[in-house]
């Protein structure tokens, strides 16, 4: 069955980051980056995040700074491409951390480069369509949904988001023993389910 990944540690506190501005030290709006149309130019990156919270210990996948924005480590973005490759895009981020620490080459700002289209059954699930000039736009969702997936739009994929549903990370039972196998920490799981298509 998939599974969301939501961003936290073990005591239910994220370690939440900040986008800054590295030559006045503002805040920055965090870019929509699950937006199919957000990119990021070669130019605007690394990205520097400052720490906003005071943990010591930083995880393999953090929210950064807004929902739907991830940050993964070199070794959970290492395991994606294993399992996954070829569906996402990474960006490079230097991380400005509470205790003075600055990181480097280690960590990544996660963008899911296509989408599992309509994937979500919307009747079985706790999602409400936004219609906007006739149209769907999104869905919204409380914060711990749950979703009914159909097998015959996952199919073979790993690691994915719904194209109404794009602030979601979602994984498969594979990838999930895989992250946990490897100890990866950072992240509660949140079950959602299969409906099978025939």
């Amino acid at each position: 069955m998939p599974w969301i990944l939501h961003e936290s540690i073990s005591d239910q506190e994220d370690v939440t980051w900040a986008l800054r501005n590295p030559s006045t030290g503002a805040d920055r709006t965090t870019p929509k980056i699950y937006m199919p149309t957000v990119e990021i130019s070669e130019g605007e990156y690394p990205l520097d995040f400052q720490q906003t919270s005071s943990h010591t210990e930083l995880t393999d996948f953090m929210r950064g700074g807004s929902l739907g924005v991830v940050l993964v480590s070199q070794a959970f973005r290492d395991l994606i491409e294993e399992m996954d490759p070829g569906h996402s895009l990474y960006y490079p981020v230097v991380l400005h951390c509470d205790d003075g620490r600055i990181i480097k080459d280690e960590y990544f700002l996660h963008k899911f480069s296509d989408f599992i289209d309509d994937g979500v059954i919307v009747d079985e699930s706790d999602v409400q369509p936004v219609v906007r000039k006739g149209k769907i736009r999104f869905y919204s969702s409380s914060a711990w949904p749950k979703l009914v997936w159909r097998s015959d739009r996952i199919k073979d994929r790993h690691v994915f988001s719904d194209s109404y549903l794009r602030d979601r990370f979602c994984v498969s039972d594979a990838f999930l023993e895989a992250a946990e196998d490897k100890g990866f920490k950072g992240f509660q799981k949140i079950e959602s389910f299969i409906h099978y298509v025939s």
